[in-house]
């Protein structure tokens, strides 16, 4: 079947029901909608790297796997940095967090 064969839906004023729209053509709403969801996804993924330093420091110490432990110092290297540079607020936090899974 050639596609000329199926030509694609019309609507009212005769233009195809598949037309997107270019990334410019968004309106302001949903421009400002992107955004959001472009913030939220920053921030779930900066509390969910967090979160899980706690675990992932449980599993070094319980576990005998040397090449597991330098992925985690490589991967939570920021959060160690924050803690030695003994940051006000996020410091302390950091540490209680960790010390739960001691």
């Amino acid at each position: 079947m050639n596609p000329a064969d199926c030509p694609l839906p019309k609507n009212e004023a005769g233009f195809s029901t598949d037309d997107m729209g270019s990334v410019n053509d968004l309106d302001p709403a949903s421009r400002r909608d992107r955004r959001i969801s472009i913030v939220l996804s920053g921030f779930a993924f900066v509390v969910s790297y967090v979160i899980t330093a706690g675990p992932a420091v449980f599993m070094v110490r319980q576990f005998d796997m040397p090449t597991f432990g330098v992925l985690v110092n490589a991967l939570y290297a920021p959060l160690v940095f924050l803690v030695k540079a003994n940051v006000p607020v996020i410091a302390p936090l950091i540490k209680a967090w960790v010390s739960l899974f001691q």
